[in-house]
């Protein structure tokens, strides 16, 4: 997570930040410590995590024994980037993270990486004391959006050249957060404006939806028929209507302490919903909960590791990924089964989480 953006909510942004402010590089080379099936099972592909107090990305692969390597985000001399959230690209053939420096600069960045060679390709300068958090790209991987909470900003970087080209305005006391693209519009959760902005990129129109709550994240389903919102201070998740406007109200397990990151399957059936815990004086939770999306009600509630945070889900739809930030693991649940099959050790601090194919990414 990052801040909130308001004097009401610094206190717990600082609880967050405490938990997260080591930073050291504790990525480990081997595999899991629950391996009940083997990994040749699992597609060929790899998972990206961004590890936010380890100033890292893990990268997992998921036909080499599960296999997980670094890549340090440090730059030339040798400072730090907290990694809050990664992103590959739809075509594949980029990684972008979305970074600021450990430092006292406080310069924030999108590092660029090479999903072939594993390194970085570019470092793509945004500005100071931004907050950037969460980063996607068009369906044709030629521009890059992330959120800058500080500014109440969406920032658009054009994939070729790594220039910033534009800068949309939400609005004060907006914080946006988590944001995704489809159809030629971006989908922001905004946390103190406990809103989600809705931006047509080609003419820059913002319009507003009240949510009436916090809210960290946003899902697409991929028949383009519903946007997904975590509401983490009312422990639901909101779906909306792509084609009527309507808004419908999930409500989470009397378990839940509050949802994060969400992503729904391919076939637009299934979301899965991590839920953090933490802020707000709660405990942390270990749950992932599974909403059937035609019927718009939880079925399931899977245990993963401590404080689940991001999901993401494969491209055949046959595997989960979510990051448990306090654990410094990834749990993967299979999808048939409903049941965690494989716990994978990553960096220090595992926040967000994007998953490439031979032919592209998840969005």
């Amino acid at each position: 997570m990052k801040k909130f953006f308001t004097p009401t909510l610094v206190v717990i942004l600082t609880m967050l930040f405490v938990m997260v402010s080591s930073c050291g590089n504790n990525d480990n080379s081997n595999t899991n410590s629950s391996n009940t099936d083997k990994p040749s099972s699992l597609p060929r592909a790899k998972v990206y995590v961004a590890n936010e107090a380890g100033g890292s990305v893990s990268v997992i692969d998921l036909q080499d024994s599960l296999k997980t390597t670094s890549i340090d985000l440090s730059d030339s001399a040798g400072t730090m980037f907290m990694a809050h959230n990664v992103q590959v690209a739809p075509n594949g053939k980029s990684v972008w993270v979305a970074a600021a420096g450990m430092d006292s600069s406080k310069t924030n960045y999108l590092i660029v990486i090479d999903p072939n060679s594993g390194t970085i390709k570019e470092r793509v300068l945004l500005g100071k004391d931004l907050h950037v958090a969460h980063v996607v790209l068009d369906d044709q991987s030629k521009n890059a959006f992330v959120t800058a909470g500080a500014t109440n900003e969406v920032i658009q970087v054009d994939a070729t050249t790594y220039q910033v080209v534009r800068k949309f305005d939400l609005g004060a006391k907006h914080a946006p957060h988590g944001l995704r693209y489809a159809k030629g519009k971006l989908y922001v959760a905004n946390m103190d404006g406990k809103s989600m902005s809705v931006i047509t990129v080609a003419d820059g129109k913002v319009t507003d939806i009240p949510l009436g709550g916090i809210a960290p994240q946003v899902a697409v389903t991929r028949d383009d028929k519903f946007i997904f919102i975590s509401l983490y201070d009312t422990k639901e998740v909101i779906q909306y209507d792509l084609k009527n406007g309507q808004l419908n109200r999930i409500p989470l397990p009397a378990t839940a302490q509050g949802p994060i990151q969400l992503y729904a399957t391919p076939d637009s059936k299934l979301l899965y919903v991590a839920d953090q815990g933490e802020l707000l004086g709660r405990p942390v939770s270990n749950e992932v909960y599974v909403i059937d999306i035609p019927n718009a009600k939880v079925i399931s509630t899977i245990k993963v590791g401590k404080k689940a945070h991001g999901v993401v889900v494969s491209n055949d739809g046959k595997s989960v990924f979510v990051t448990n930030t306090l654990d410094n693991t990834v749990s993967v649940i299979d999808v048939a089964s409903q049941k965690v099959i494989h716990t994978i050790p990553v960096g220090k601090g595992p926040n967000g989480i994007s998953y490439w194919f031979e032919t592209g990414g998840m969005p």
